[in-house]
């Protein structure tokens, strides 16, 4: 499952793009009293239903594409937090850790959506308590972990042992991060499908996977984040919903020194 999307900020607001224009198909021409109609197979008949019931059933509206992100060429860092860069349009700042966290969810969520083949069997499990509540719940909700490729099981009490986890989560966070997990399992009242638990697991990673603001990185660091935000499907808000990306075209900065009117 995917977050909300956008184009970079700006002080001014864009023109509502209209919706798609549906046109009526025409009806043919009458038939003739008295003329014979033709016979169609049951083949044809079947086609011809499925046509009318496509052209009757109103189409699914496709968001628009995202427009392509820009190319910036990188000028230093703000406080440490944010990413100062330009090109020929105007000025733009990167809040970095959104940024990084953008990359690395996108990163992490086509991860667990295969992540069975990349569990990996631990030497020495993890024992995670309970309480007996929690330990109840748990025991039901063991198939939707091992969806998302971690594998627990009863170690008597209200004990479990982390069995196996994919080997790509964030080096140091796994246990951290396998807990987090269980805790909104437990949290949610109903059953929850793999994909919303996909999307859940991956922005739990990409958050501890990030940068983070008041992190000094120097401009090949910049460089090499700017190339890999602008190859996200979605680089210009984070997976919580939040801008990455603020701008200020040439023209509003020369306003704003009284240059043009």
């Amino acid at each position: 499952a995917q977050p909300p999307g956008g184009a970079p900020q700006r002080s001014g607001s864009a023109a509502d793009a209209g919706g798609p224009q549906l046109r009526a198909a025409s009806a043919g021409p009458a038939a003739q009293p008295g003329a014979e109609r033709e016979r169609l197979s049951p083949r044809e008949t079947a086609a011809a239903s499925g046509a009318l019931l496509r052209a009757m059933t109103p189409q699914e509206e496709q968001p628009p594409a995202l427009p392509a992100f820009p190319k910036l060429h990188p000028i230093g860092q703000l406080h440490g937090t944010y990413i100062v860069a330009q090109n020929e349009e105007g000025l733009f700042l990167i809040d970095q850790h959104a940024a990084h966290e953008r990359i690395n969810y996108e990163h992490y969520y086509d991860k667990f959506g295969n992540p069975a083949e990349a569990s990996q069997e631990l030497l020495v499990p993890l024992t995670l308590e309970f309480t007996a509540i929690e330990a109840e719940k748990l025991a039901d909700r063991l198939p939707q972990l091992e969806q998302a490729g971690v594998y627990l099981e009863p170690f008597g009490g209200a004990s479990f042992l982390v069995r196996a986890y994919p080997h790509w989560l964030p080096a140091g966070e796994e246990q951290a991060l396998i807990e987090e997990m269980i805790e909104w399992l437990l949290g949610e009242k109903k059953q929850v499908d793999i994909g919303k638990l996909r999307e859940k697991a991956a922005i739990m990673c990409s958050c501890k996977a990030s940068i983070k603001a008041n992190q000094s990185i120097g401009l090949l660091e910049i460089e090499t984040l700017l190339d890999r935000l602008a190859a996200c499907r979605n680089p210009y808000t984070c997976p919580h919903g939040r801008p990455i990306v603020v701008s200020f075209s040439t023209y509003e900065l020369e306003k704003m020194f009284k240059r043009v009117m």
